[in-house]
């Protein structure tokens, strides 16, 4: 007769792990933050050993369960986010194996390497990289609904580690272990809160104040000109890297022509030194009561972290808004003109482009899109990040 031994695995609670218990928890005040869904991770042992790793932030419908080898090594991650119906799904499952000598920091980089991405539409993508890093790469593409599962209740765990391919165990509170410990002013991982649009309505508030670090600067808006969309499907980018492939955003209006305004941020202290802080294509004259990143075809929210967006990647000091249809024809007009834009903003090609300078200069930058009160579309407003935010002091 076989007996089967049901596992057991202690928690530890903490903020965090980075290869130490980074500000232990108590269980009391790790229940407390589940309750209140803000983040906390469990460190799960087996004989006294790391066996998993959750990060767990149910306010942001996030869970991300790691798992490691009796060697220390990582060899599952599944990604767990959250449904509109308040459930889990499974977004995304990557599995390691071998080969059996690779120390810990090798090892997800050489073992044969298996991941899969849903949608909750039903869209599942598979990858194989039998070699890891090292060799050929198989992708397909099938429809299938991802596994889903309730959020579990504080300490019920075993449905997220079976899910990741572990058998029914125990999960008890540890009394003591031997991981490493230490203090941070901060946890080594945050929840996956994109960047939001805070603060940009003030943007177009003319004569407003703004501070930026030490520096105070002071907002004009002014006309840049008429843009033209004649198919409605509108870009934002770098005009020099129109002819590389530049997308429109998802969201369209109706084709026409709609008026584009830049704010400047002009130094107090030295006003002949101004910035461009944003630029807005108004589609209507109603405000926008609500704001959402711009998304283009196969961008998903889902997969954006702590402050991260999508956004339009600048290297030449400009961006612009141009239409999908007339940005083959505006690369080459703007190609003649020696990428050179003076003031910083100006209509290019009797209105079928806008560029402007792109705040500090080169880098990525999101554009916003605003809604009324009835969900129509009011207007496109590319930001420059001019400010920071105390965020970016952390």
């Amino acid at each position: 007769m076989v007996i089967a031994v049901v596992p057991r695995f202690e928690a530890v609670y903490c903020d965090g792990w980075d290869g130490s218990v980074v500000n232990p928890l108590t269980a009391t005040v790790a229940q407390a933050r589940d309750a209140a869904g803000e983040p906390y991770t469990v460190v799960l042992l087996i004989d006294d050993r790391r066996h998993a790793v959750m990060d767990l932030s149910w306010a942001d419908g996030y869970c991300c369960v790691s798992r490691f080898d009796a060697a220390g090594r990582q060899v599952s991650r599944h990604l767990l986010r959250g449904t509109p119906d308040g459930e889990l799904f499974l977004r995304m499952a990557a599995t390691w194996d071998g080969p059996p000598d690779a120390g810990e920091y090798e090892y997800p980089h050489v073992a044969a390497r298996t991941s899969t991405t849903y949608r909750l539409s039903g869209e599942r993508t598979d990858v194989i990289e039998p070699r890891g890093d090292l060799g050929a790469r198989r992708e397909t593409r099938s429809v299938q609904s991802p596994p889903q599962l309730p959020t579990p209740d504080f300490g019920r765990w075993q449905d997220l580690l079976g899910l990741a391919g572990d058998p029914p165990a125990e999960i008890v509170d540890a009394v003591r272990h031997p991981l490493p410990v230490r203090t941070a002013t901060r946890p080594p991982w945050r929840p996956p809160r994109p960047l939001q649009p805070d603060g940009i309505d003030a943007l177009f508030s003319p004569g407003a104040k703004v501070q930026c670090y030490d520096r105070e600067l002071r907002l004009s808006v002014h006309t840049a000109g008429q843009l033209h969309l004649p198919s409605g499907r509108l870009i934002a980018d770098d005009p020099s890297s129109l002819d590389l492939g530049a997308k429109p955003f998802s969201v369209t209006v109706p084709p026409g022509t709609y008026p584009v305004s830049v704010s400047l941020a002009t130094f107090v202290d030295d006003p002949r030194h101004s910035r461009v802080a944003a630029a807005r294509l108004d589609v209507g004259d109603r405000p926008a009561v609500r704001w959402e990143l711009a998304l283009r075809e196969g961008q998903e929210p889902l997969d954006l972290g702590y402050r991260e967006f999508f956004g339009f990647g600048v290297d030449a000091g400009m961006a612009c808004f141009v239409d999908a249809d007339s940005s083959e024809r505006m690369k080459d007009v703007w190609r003649t003109l020696g990428g050179l834009v003076e003031p910083r903003y100006r209509t290019i090609g009797s209105g079928d482009m806008v560029a402007w300078s792109s705040g500090w200069g080169d880098g990525t930058y999101p554009t916003w899109i605003g809604y009324d009160t009835t969900g129509a579309v009011i207007c496109f407003l590319a930001d420059m990040l001019l400010f920071p935010t105390d965020e970016d002091d952390d």
